[in-house]
């Protein structure tokens, strides 16, 4: 396998940088912004708070077992529940709930959370937030503690309920996302008696919901996360000929185009790999003369589901390696998916963002997911190694 001309798989960082592993100039690292501090979840599986800066190493637990870190990458985003950790507080109302602030907390505090006991039937806790009328989502990390009833949450005031599927350990969940103004979020418990635990509930615009942002008497917001390289790295970019290579996973499903890489010119033209819609996820090459695009990933984007991804793409129309004459040709978990057409781009590619798109782009929305890797090589790879590098 050829060696790439930019490898970063996230581990060594320091504010406002991620090192790269190739090249070992420098030329390869990648430039951090984020403006406020923002959450992750640690090795040791909890929710943790880093400084303005600090790339997101998250070590997403599933089904209790932590993973291998990843960069977590996500847009801006507002909380706009008030105490969002302590439904003891008057902000909340309960009815046939009681509500007690002495849960271990989704990180490790002790009384950082609070626990629900329903007193009847179909007991709530609710809270009234007053905005404009918007697409808006609700979301809080779940345990039960006892009883087997349903647990529903809602973001329009219980006109929909959604069930939600809980167990002992800590589980971010959520319910459908609604288009209200001046909505009520909160919890319905359906049998008398059963006990859960709930922390760092969330209430935030658009159909996606985000990683936790803590508040206590005002809405909170946490800026986007950029993580770019610009300049020299315009070496490492294959600008008529190369491969593409990114192991990603979707933390929430976008209803725009939106994806982890973006090589581009100073407009806001290039090449990119991202979704479009909630359907497919898909290459594009886009010049001044227009864009092709190519479905690599096709049916629903699967959420926190990784998929390792290779492009390799040649101006020629010849792709190396293989009976096809084209010049773009893609791989995802070791099996060839698709082939298309490759336009050049306009000018020199000097920019690599692991973003989705700039933040002044229209047609791309900010990526909302984990990266665990991205390389890029100078060269068009063989079909064989492409099929060997993305083979999970």
């Amino acid at each position: 396998m050829p060696t790439p001309s930019l490898l970063i798989v996230p581990a060594r960082f320091k504010s406002g940088k991620l090192y790269s592993q190739v090249p070992t100039s420098g030329t390869g690292d990648f430039t951090v912004t984020r403006a406020t501090s923002a959450t992750r979840v640690n090795a040791s599986g909890l929710i943790e708070s880093v400084a303005s800066g600090i790339p997101r190493l998250d070590y997403f637990a599933s089904g209790g077992v932590v993973g291998c870190p990843a960069l977590l990458v996500e847009p801006s985003a507002q909380n706009l529940v008030l105490h969002s950790r302590d439904l003891t507080n008057a902000v909340w109302s309960g009815s046939n709930v009681t509500t007690a602030k002495n849960a271990v907390g989704a990180d490790g505090v002790a009384s950082g959370a609070t626990t629900l006991t329903a007193t009847a039937a179909s007991g709530t806790v609710l809270q009234a937030l007053s905005h404009a009328s918007q697409s808006r989502i609700f979301s809080a990390y779940v345990r039960r503690v006892s009883g087997s009833g349903a647990i529903q949450m809602t973001t329009n005031g219980g006109t929909n309920w959604t069930t939600v599927t809980i167990s002992s350990l800590y589980t971010q969940v959520a319910c459908a996302a609604q288009t209200v103004a001046s909505g009520t979020v909160g919890f319905r418990m359906a049998v008398s008696g059963d006990v859960i635990e709930v922390d760092f509930t969330q209430g935030e615009v658009g159909p996606v919901f985000t990683s936790p942002i803590p508040t206590t008497t005002a809405a909170v917001t946490r800026n986007a996360d950029v993580v770019s390289v610009s300049g020299a790295v315009s070496g490492a970019i294959g600008q008529t000929v190369g491969t593409i290579y990114c192991e990603f996973a979707y933390f929430g499903r976008p209803s725009v185009q939106s994806g982890p890489i973006f090589l581009r010119e100073t407009s806001l033209r290039g090449l990119s790999i991202g979704t479009a819609g909630v359907t497919n996820i898909n290459f594009t090459s886009r010049n001044a003369a227009g864009s092709t695009s190519l479905a690599i990933v096709t049916g629903s984007v699967q959420l926190n589901t990784y998929y390792k991804v290779a492009i390799a793409y040649d101006a020629n129309g010849t792709a190396a390696g293989g009976s096809e004459a084209s010049g773009v040709v893609a791989y995802v978990n070791g099996v060839q998916t698709n082939i298309g057409t490759f336009r050049v781009p306009d000018g020199v590619l000097s920019e690599f963002r692991m973003y989705g798109a700039p933040a002044a782009s229209a047609d791309n929305d900010p990526f909302n997911g984990r990266i665990r890797a991205a390389a890029l090589y100078t060269t068009r790879l063989t079909n064989a190694q492409l099929a060997a590098l993305t083979t999970p």
